[in-house]
C-alpha cells in the first residue's frame, strides 16, 4: 500500500496522448538521472521513446503494461513499464517517481503492481537491469529481494524468483 492512502496504480490510458507524453519526458528523465544530462539527452529522441511506450500497450507486438500511480485529482506520482521476454521473464523495464513523491512507497506499490501483472501472465522470474552505478534503484530491488549479479558493459541485473 502506498504511504499516500488516497494514490492508487491503474493502466496507462492509451486514449490520452498526454499520459504517452508523460511517460516518454519521464523515461528521458530517467536516462539524465541515471547517464547525466549530456549522454541521457543524446541517447533516444521524444519521438523514440514516445514509440517506446506504445511499443508496451500494442499487444500483436508486445505483452506488456504501463503502470501508472496517481492521485483521484489526476496528479501522476510515477509509472513503471513491464513485459514479457522471449525468455519467459518478466522485464521491469523502466520505473520513474517524482521526486517529490520519492520515498513514500509509490515505487514499492508500483513494483508490487509489476509483480502481480508479471504472475498474471504465468511468468516465474522478475528481472531488471540497469547501470552499476544506480544504487538507488538497486537498494530498492534488493528491499523487495531481488539478487545483484554483474550484467556486462557496466550495467547490473536483478532477479527473483515472482
Amino acid at each position: 500500500m502506498l504511504g499516500i492512502p488516497t494514490a492508487f496504480i491503474r493502466h496507462l490510458d492509451i486514449a490520452r496522448p498526454e499520459e504517452i507524453l508523460w511517460v516518454a519526458e519521464r523515461m528521458r528523465r530517467t536516462l539524465i538521472e541515471v547517464l547525466g544530462r549530456a549522454e541521457g539527452e543524446a541517447l533516444y529522441t521524444m519521438d523514440w521513446l514516445e514509440q517506446r511506450v506504445r511499443y508496451h500497450l500494442n499487444g500483436e507486438r508486445c505483452l506488456g503494461a504501463v503502470f501508472i500511480s496517481s492521485l483521484p485529482d489526476g496528479c501522476r506520482l510515477g509509472y513503471t513499464i513491464v513485459r514479457q521476454e522471449l525468455d519467459g521473464l518478466g522485464l521491469f523495464s523502466t520505473t520513474y517517481v517524482e521526486r517529490s513523491w520519492r520515498r513514500q512507497g509509490v515505487a514499492q506499490a508500483l513494483l508490487q503492481r509489476g509483480e502481480e501483472w508479471m504472475r498474471q501472465q504465468g511468468l516465474r522470474q522478475a528481472v531488471t537491469y540497469t547501470a552499476d552505478h544506480n544504487l538507488k534503484l538497486q537498494k530498492l530491488y534488493l528491499a523487495r529481494g531481488y539478487l545483484l549479479e554483474a550484467a556486462e558493459n557496466g550495467f547490473v541485473r536483478l532477479q527473483r524468483e515472482l
